[in-house]
């Protein structure tokens, strides 16, 4: 029986006239192909390795079971062009993506569903100051990072902060007529446009990285799947930019709520924040000073906040944005962006009624989990373990 696979990945691992069999303690560019083929079909959730066991055949058996096959947890001719007719069937694109103009999509609130603003009870000359404006502004980072996520969007840190504040200030025009300043660049300065990259118009920004050296530990995994599809690019969704503005600058243009206070800091007990929790909003947001020498360089972006009877908060949903350099991972090194590869993550934090961390996880990723790990946790949101290190939580305003 001869194969006829169109899947570029599945394509170049077999051959057209294989006819043997991919099983467990098999290995290899076939292993990495038919695990690239079950993790963008959502069955495999960890590294496309190249090595094939129990977790593989699990994902291969799942498939199996939902196409009405037999779950063999053997990957045969049978099983190779079932897979390769589920890939064919899909699109893969998110839905900014597929509408063709990404920005005008994620900027489409009435089409999005999302809530009306409402700024009730307001004075006329409304400010980031006020207090209506803040709830409201909360209200929306919950809804509004919901889209992003549906939407895979992507870019470091401080972008991730800046574009819900902007797509915020462009619904509330929208909805009120208010014309909020830039809370970074001030009234008056010129603003610039957004850059955005998709897979197919990446703008210079990096999107493949088979021939680089690999900066973090569980890159391997991409480079092997990028040797079978040289298509694949490592923007999933919509990468977003605003050009020339640095991590610093938001933080020192945002209205300071914390300061750093030597009193919270853990002496390495993984279980304490070293930010006040319990004064912790929707939309506010965290700063890192991973050298504590006074250059803010991460943020992270309260979500939600849940509370107990008590208004003691024993949940943190947190949304940030990174990048890994493929060079040096280093959070602090000065990088070129276009050696970049920006992603963005959620992570959950469960707290006791002592404000004492009892678990953190990532929820969300926009990279998939099949190519790449995980980055954050509790530990690099609400704490800093470099030495010298600094938090400050701030709001716009």
């Amino acid at each position: 029986m001869s194969l006829n696979l169109k899947d570029a990945a599945l394509a170049k691992a077999f051959p057209a006239n294989f006819g043997s069999v991919v099983k467990r303690r098999s290995s290899g560019n076939r292993v990495v192909a038919v695990q690239y083929a079950l993790g963008r079909l959502g069955h495999l959730k960890d590294l496309c390795d190249g090595s094939f066991g129990p977790i593989t055949e699990s994902a291969l058996k799942s498939f199996q079971r939902s196409s009405g096959m037999t779950e063999t947890g053997i990957a045969d001719v049978g099983t190779l062009e079932a897979l390769d007719k589920a890939l064919s069937s899909k699109d893969f694109r998110v839905p900014a993506v597929k509408h063709g103009d990404p920005m005008a999509y994620l900027s489409d609130f009435r089409g999005l569903g999302l809530p009306v603003v409402r700024v009730e009870g307001s004075e006329e000359n409304i400010t980031w100051d006020h207090r209506v404006l803040q709830e409201s502004y909360g209200r929306f980072v919950a809804d509004y990072w919901e889209v992003m996520k549906d939407n895979l969007v992507e870019g470091d840190c401080k972008n991730i902060a800046l574009f819900l504040m902007d797509q915020f200030r462009k619904q509330l025009k929208q909805d009120t007529l208010i014309d909020l300043p830039h809370p970074v660049l001030g009234r008056g300065r010129r603003e610039k446009d957004w850059i955005v990259a998709t897979a197919d118009k990446t703008t210079g920004l990096f999107s493949h990285m088979d021939k680089l050296r690999v900066g973090r530990y569980d890159y391997p995994a991409m480079k092997k799947v990028q040797m079978l599809d040289k298509q694949h690019s490592m923007i999933y969704g919509v990468n977003v930019h605003y050009p020339e503005i640095r991590t610093d600058r938001v933080a020192k243009s945002t209205k300071r709520l914390f300061d750093w206070d030597r009193s919270y800091e853990n002496w390495g007990d993984t279980s304490k924040p070293e930010v006040p929790v319990n004064q912790l909003e929707p939309g506010h947001m965290i700063f890192i000073d991973h050298t504590g020498n006074g250059s803010y360089d991460h943020t992270v972006n309260v979500v939600r906040v849940e509370k107990d009877s008590s208004s003691r908060v024993r949940r943190l949903t947190l949304a940030m944005g990174s990048y890994d350099d493929m060079k040096d991972n280093s959070s602090a090194t000065i990088v070129t962006y276009k050696a970049l590869n920006p992603y963005s993550e959620e992570v959950i934090v469960e707290l006791n009624a002592n404000g004492r961390i009892t678990s953190s996880k990532v929820s969300y990723s926009s990279e998939p989990s099949y190519l790449v790990k995980t980055r954050y946790r509790a530990v690099t949101t609400l704490m800093e373990r470099k030495r010298g290190g600094v938090l400050m939580v701030g709001r716009w305003g």
